[in-house]
Formats: C-alpha cells, sequence, structure tokens
C-alpha cells in the first residue's frame, strides 16, 4: 500500500478525474440512461420496456426497498443529475437531498427539481461521500443508486452513511460486480473515463463483511445482473446508432466516439450488477 504524498496524489488524480468526467458528461449519459444515470431494470427478455421505462422501474424498485413516506428525510448519495431522487419524492411524498461530487450536476439536478414542482421537498448540493457534513442520525434512510462504485472508499462511504441514519433506518445500493476475469489489458485501458464508470469491482459475496464493519446488518444481496446489464448497454450502443447525427450536433462528435469506445469496453467486461440493502440497528 502506498502511502504519504503519493497515496494523496494518487487519490487526487482520481477524484480530479472523476470530477471532470461527470461535469463534462452528464447531460449525454442521461440521455443514454433514459433519463437517469443508472441501468433499467426489464422483469424477463421478452419484456419491452423502453430503456426510460426500465430506468424507472429500477428506481421504482430502489424506492420499495427503503420504505420510505411523507415527513420523512431520505440522503441521495450520488445524485446524479437529480432523476431518482425526484422520482422517490413523487412517489413517496418523502424529503429527498441529493449530493453529487459535480456542480453541473447539481445545477441541472436542481432545475430538474423547479420544472418538476418539487423544489420545496427536493434538494441538491455538492458535498464529499466520505466526509458527510450533516447530523448524526438526521435521515430516516440513505441510497446510492450506481454510486458507490466510483468512489475511492466503499467502507468509508457506508460508515459515513450508516452514521447519518437514524436507528432502524434503511440503506439500499447498487453495485457493478466482478463475475468474471478482467478482460487482457485491463488495467492498462487507455480510456480513463471508462475506468471511472466501471470502478473498483468486488463481489456481492464481499458486502456482509462491508456492512458489519460500517455498523450495519444486511437485508438483502440480490445478483440482478441477467435483468440489467445486457438490456442496458444495448440500448445504449443502439441510441448511439440510430441517433448519431442528433447526438454530435447537440454534443459534440469527442463526446459520441468517446461513448462508443467506452459501452464497447463495458460490455466486454463481463461485469454484474446487485441490490444490497442493509438496516441500521436499533429503534
Amino acid at each position: 500500500m502506498t502511502s504519504g504524498a503519493g497515496a494523496q496524489a494518487g487519490r487526487l488524480s482520481q477524484q480530479e478525474a472523476e470530477d471532470g468526467f461527470y461535469n463534462d458528461t452528464s447531460e449525454f449519459l442521461a440521455e443514454l440512461s433514459g433519463g437517469s444515470l443508472h441501468m433499467g431494470y426489464w422483469e424477463s427478455p421478452s419484456d419491452s420496456a423502453t430503456m426510460a421505462e426500465a430506468s424507472r422501474r429500477l428506481t421504482g424498485l430502489m424506492a420499495e426497498r427503503i420504505r420510505t413516506g411523507p415527513g420523512e428525510r431520505v440522503l441521495d448519495i450520488g445524485c446524479g443529475t437529480g432523476a431518482p431522487a425526484i422520482q422517490l419524492a413523487q412517489s413517496t411524498g418523502a424529503e429527498v437531498v441529493g449530493i453529487t461530487n459535480s456542480p453541473v450536476q447539481a445545477r441541472l439536478a436542481a432545475e430538474k427539481a423547479g420544472e418538476a414542482g418539487v423544489a420545496d421537498r427536493v434538494s441538491f448540493r455538492c458535498e464529499d461521500a466520505g466526509n458527510l457534513g450533516f447530523p448524526p442520525q438526521s435521515f430516516d434512510a440513505v441510497w446510492l443508486v450506481e454510486s458507490i462504485m466510483a468512489m475511492p472508499d466503499r467502507l468509508a462511504v457506508l460508515q459515513q452513511a450508516a452514521a447519518v441514519l437514524k436507528p432502524g433506518g434503511r440503506l439500499a445500493l447498487t453495485d457493478f460486480l466482478e463475475r468474471t476475469a478482467p478482460p487482457a489489458g485491463a488495467e492498462q485501458a487507455d480510456t480513463p473515463q471508462y475506468a471511472v464508470l466501471l470502478g473498483k469491482l468486488i463481489s456481492l459475496q464481499d458486502y456482509p463483511l462491508l456492512l458489519e464493519k460500517a455498523g450495519l446488518v444486511p437485508v438483502e444481496l440480490t445478483d440482478v445482473s441477467d435483468r440489467t446489464v445486457a438490456r442496458t448497454l444495448g440500448c445504449m450502443r443502439q441510441r448511439l446508432e440510430d441517433d448519431r447525427e442528433s447526438l454530435t450536433q447537440r454534443f459534440g462528435a469527442h463526446v459520441v466516439d468517446q461513448f462508443d469506445n467506452i459501452v464497447l469496453r463495458l460490455q466486454a467486461a463481463g461485469f454484474g450488477y446487485g441490490v444490497v440493502v442493509a438496516d441500521r440497528p436499533g429503534r
């Protein structure tokens, strides 16, 4: 393990790469992902849901898992451009606070909350997920929808989340999972944006110990890879092919070409997708 200034420089470089990537591409990612910066969920191979419909379905499934309602507060760690937080507030009546390391995402999310008429219950701010600035036990639920893999230290984030959860509160997250050996040359990938999206993969079996160390009790560990990954990446690929001209006009050829490469790499990576739910003990 590297220590001292070298380690600090490495952390800063990773964080700067993530900040720049999401600042530059959030709107484009939202276009490819059906409005939310996360996977879609299909019930079966014959499910004809669009990417946007499947993306909203995944948000809905996560909302069911955190069991929240009117008068309760939810912390959305890694809120992206705000669509899941807005959907959560609309469907449950809860108050949602979203955090992101990207000022661009925070601005876009706040604009969307205003347009959706929920700005009185949904707010967004720039915050470090590894050093949250909220009082202890100030949220009824916490979720991380497809964001924890982009953070340098999963345990640190889970510990921070546990600290702001009320006793009896619930945490729910989705994460990219290691299912197969990394493709040849993966560690030498020349596309840093690809690494930011995929993050450092772990297995679903790593989560019980992580949750225990964070002071949380596992409730659910479910591999939903077959209902999420291939269809999502296929939809992204199809959108890039079908709407290349209009996407290029809006976002530039460099961004479109870059994501052509990224989606191909993600399809070859063989990663999985899991849902993790845990409770903070007590009440």
